[in-house]
């Protein structure tokens, strides 16, 4: 009975390594495959598995040729070989297709060996009826083995994962409540699953009419939806970008994309645009007032910078904007990407102008995620504590001290530390002292966000997403 435990528990152990264990390195650390594409561009990738669907999958084409949206579908073999019109319509219009094993499998629960015949079937299938190589694969339920880098690496192709899931094959969710799970994670370069087939019966039905209302909701917020995020991502992983020159960038620069991970993900700090994540939090920093003046065309004047209303005679303003301790306000989080990338430009004139465009550029994002975005809506204006704030007071920002508190000191030296490990100037300015190195508060209130960077007319009103579904029920 002894031989037999020890077996059995080897057994359940070789498995383990197999399959969860191998899937805890791959999926925690993200190696070899993609979960999102560049966090820097404003493009999202819809991907659609388990079809193709006699039913569903030619109404959904209809609705993305409709919103010129380019999706990625992962494709059950079998499926494929039983509807090979569908498959030959979906590359027509111009949508990429990648594998999705042969009969939608487990890869924990078969061999090495058989999940590679599994992909080798599909992709003749798939290619046979395409003429066009199969380079992605989608494993079913995101399960990873310790044999699926080697196997997909061999085949020429890159495992695809997701970045959020609408789980949308369930029966008891409904087409707003898939909209919503969408829209309430939306960022750069996200990778979205969704199915045209699978699951539920009717399933597939609620994923369209949540499509219906997002596609348009998406565009105003000002994101493509293409298929880029998940092919740059894939040449990456197929031919890696050149190293960091400095060595303890090398080093450094993996472990702490991990931890900017972690911190957005405790913190709901999301990619919004090249230069800014985004995030909800509570003004901490006492009262704001800010009033238009009569008779004056420049719209807003700041009256008061403390924790009390600044002095005036009050018949002389139009009503006021105010912002108070609590009040929702978007925080602008630097893209260090962006900031690594403008760094590099070596004439100090040309990374001037070409930061300044992408901060014009940036701001207009984030004024539609202030108008179309039901995470940032009623956000009363945006702040950020940040070391580069020369010259931002012409861009419309109102610049201040910050109290040196204790939560205030931990952002300087988390700030600064940033500025070492990505500007090439950094530990010279660190070994010269931290003089020219404090951060400063930058905040501007919504009206002068919008005033300033909202493109076209302001609309007068944008239904929430849950208004658009309820006037539909």
């Amino acid at each position: 009975m002894l031989g037999i435990g020890l077996i059995l528990l080897l057994i359940v152990l070789l498995w383990a390594i197999h399959g969860p264990l191998a899937e805890l390195l791959l999926d925690g650390f993200h190696l070899r495959g993609v979960y999102q594409g560049n966090d820097l561009v404003r493009e999202v990738a819809l991907t659609f598995d388990d079809g193709p669907h006699p039913v569903y999958t030619p109404l959904l084409l209809e609705l993305l040729d409709q919103h010129n949206v380019q999706a990625t579908f992962f494709l059950v073999g079998e499926r494929a070989k039983k509807y090979p019109e569908l498959v030959r319509a979906i590359h027509e219009h111009g949508h990429i297709i990648g594998s999705h094993t042969y009969r939608h499998r487990n890869a924990w629960f078969i061999t090495p060996r058989q999940l590679e015949q599994e992909l080798i079937r599909t992709k003749n299938v798939i290619e046979q009826i395409t003429k066009t190589p199969v380079t992605l694969y989608r494993p079913p339920w995101g399960r990873l083995t310790v044999a699926t880098p080697r196997i997909t690496q061999r085949l020429g192709q890159v495992p695809v994962l997701w970045t959020y899931a609408a789980r949308d094959w369930r029966h008891d969710v409904s087409a707003a409540d898939i909209a919503l799970v969408v829209a309430n994670h939306l960022q750069n370069g996200a990778v979205v699953l969704l199915h045209d087939s699978g699951g539920a019966a009717d399933a597939p039905l609620h994923t369209l009419a949540a499509l219906k209302v997002l596609l348009p909701r998406i565009a105003d917020i000002g994101f493509s939806c293409n298929a880029n995020p998940i092919l740059r991502a894939a040449e990456h992983i197929v031919d890696p970008p050149a190293p960091f020159p400095r060595r303890m960038q090398r080093i450094i620069h993996p472990l702490w994309m991990q931890w900017e991970r972690l911190f957005d993900r405790i913190y709901v700090v999301y990619p919004m645009s090249r230069l800014f994540r985004l995030s909800i939090v509570a003004w901490r920093f006492g009262t704001r007032t800010l009033s238009g003046i009569d008779g004056v065309e420049s719209p807003l004047t700041y009256v008061a910078a403390t924790t009390s209303l600044g002095a005036g005679d009050p018949s002389s303003f139009a009503p006021a904007t105010r912002i108070n301790d609590g009040d929702a306000m978007a925080e602008l989080h630097l893209q260090n990407g962006a900031l690594q990338q403008l760094v590099k430009i070596t004439s100090p004139e040309k990374m001037a102008i070409r930061g300044l465009k992408e901060l014009r550029d940036s701001m207009h994002g984030v004024a539609r995620a202030l108008v179309y975005d039901d995470r940032f809506r009623h956000a009363k204006g945006v702040f950020g504590m940040t070391l580069m704030h020369r010259g931002v007071e012409k861009l419309g920002f109102h610049v201040e001290e910050i109290e040196q508190t204790l939560g205030n000191r931990w952002v300087s030296m988390l700030l600064v530390w940033i500025m070492v490990l990505y500007h090439p100037e950094g530990r010279k300015r660190l070994h010269k002292g931290h003089g020219d190195m404090h951060p400063k508060l930058l905040w501007m209130s919504r009206e002068e966000l919008l005033r300033r960077y909202f493109e076209g007319p302001l609309p007068e009103h944008v239904a929430s997403l849950e208004e658009l579904f309820s006037t539909q029920s």
